[in-house]
């Protein structure tokens, strides 16, 4: 076979690629479906051991893991990349495609921990941009070190420029499905709350205002959490963000605009799914209110902190109040009303994690704290 035989065969070869991928992601439902065969079809036909997608994140600023073949696939929607960082993130950044033999030795290298990335010390990585916008950054990795041509180079800038195009097309439907659907949640539920407000109003004597004002405050928590969804457009969202939310929320409904209780909210923003995050909110919002009912009772002044920290293995929620305190002989399984029986029946039974309720270790007060599996 001649040269000329030979690369021609070659293009051959990666066209019946290129149409190969296409098809596959012509047959895509959605967004979920198109990444991965975007990345099982690449590591097929590059022979190559790993493909992965990162999707920029606009809340974050960074790229996210959303696809892999050879990468930990509990990492998708962990793993993140800071704005410009590795060879991926520099790759979008500057529009720009980086093939590096060792990539452990290049300057920009960018480590994710408990990636599984230590075995691949090939990289090539080229930016995923949809008219004149950068929508993420695709790389393949080899186990052996490996010089990537310039047809290699050629066949996967045409493979994530189809890509691209497929993944933007994708999330605008995914992100249209899911505000539709946050939309319709997020209104029954203020049409309930909007009720429950008529019905306090107009016959008191129906309902004790108090457990009205409960039940308000759990459906706008809830309302909160898929606003902020469809705000966002995808199904999942920064638990800090929703807290803040649904703290200004509380303190709009409960606070006597005369009194000095200062709320603050504090600590890391983690995204968590939606169902995930509706639960985090219920909790918070019936730890607070219990904060403000009990604790900050016939007080004009006080202070209630939340915080929410999360590493790899644990998220925890604590809120802290400097208020009267627990009662005399208090007991977790004896003496907790409804809101704190819904905290501990969401965190022990729903999420598997840790209810703790006791005194405030810093001085006069209660504290609440929950820790949940990641």
């Amino acid at each position: 076979m001649t040269t000329l035989e030979a690369q021609l065969q070659q293009k051959n070869a990666q066209l019946a690629a290129i149409r190969e991928i296409s098809r596959a992601i012509a047959e895509a439902q959605d967004l979920n479906d198109t990444l991965d065969l975007i990345t099982r079809r690449t590591t097929e036909v590059m022979h190559v051991e790993s493909c992965s997608i990162y999707l920029y994140n606009p809340t974050r600023d960074k790229l996210m893991l959303a696809a892999t073949t050879g990468l930990n696939k509990s990492g998708i929607g962990e793993f993140y990349l800071p704005h410009g960082a590795g060879l991926t993130g520099w790759a979008a950044e500057h529009r720009q495609v980086v093939a590096v033999t060792n990539a452990f030795q290049d300057v920009r290298f960018y480590r994710i921990l408990g990636s599984g990335e230590s075995k691949f010390p090939s990289l090539m990585a080229m930016p995923l941009v949809s008219r004149d916008r950068v929508i993420g950054a695709a790389n393949v990795q080899t186990e052996a070190r490996h010089d990537f041509s310039e047809d290699e180079i050629e066949l996967f800038r045409f493979i994530t420029e189809l890509a691209a195009t497929a993944l933007e097309k994708a999330q605008l439907v995914h992100a249209a499905v899911v505000r539709e659907m946050h939309h319709r949640v997020k209104n029954n539920l203020q049409t309930i709350a909007m009720l429950l407000r008529l019905q306090m109003d107009q016959e008191k004597k129906l309902s004790p205002h108090d457990i009205l004002n409960e039940t308000i405050n759990r459906v706008l928590s809830i309302a909160t959490v898929h606003e902020i969804l469809s705000e966002a457009g995808v199904d999942k969202a920064g638990a800090l963000d929703l807290i803040k939310r649904m703290s200004n929320t509380i303190s709009n409904n409960m606070l006597n605009p005369q009194a000095k209780i200062l709320i603050t909210v504090s600590g890391d923003n983690i995204e968590l799914p939606s169902q995930r995050a509706t639960s985090l909110a219920l909790v918070a919002n019936e730890l607070l209110q219990n904060a403000l009912e009990h604790g900050m009772a016939g007080r004009t002044e006080g202070t209630v902190s939340i915080k929410l920290t999360g590493d790899k293995g644990r998220l925890r929620l604590t809120v802290a109040d400097d208020g009267r305190g627990l009662p005399e002989n208090f007991e977790m399984n004896a003496h907790l009303g409804l809101g704190l029986e819904i905290v501990r029946t969401s965190v022990v039974e729903d999420m598997g994690g840790v209810f703790q309720l006791g005194p405030n270790p810093k001085g006069v007060g209660t504290l609440a704290q929950i820790t949940l599996p990641r």
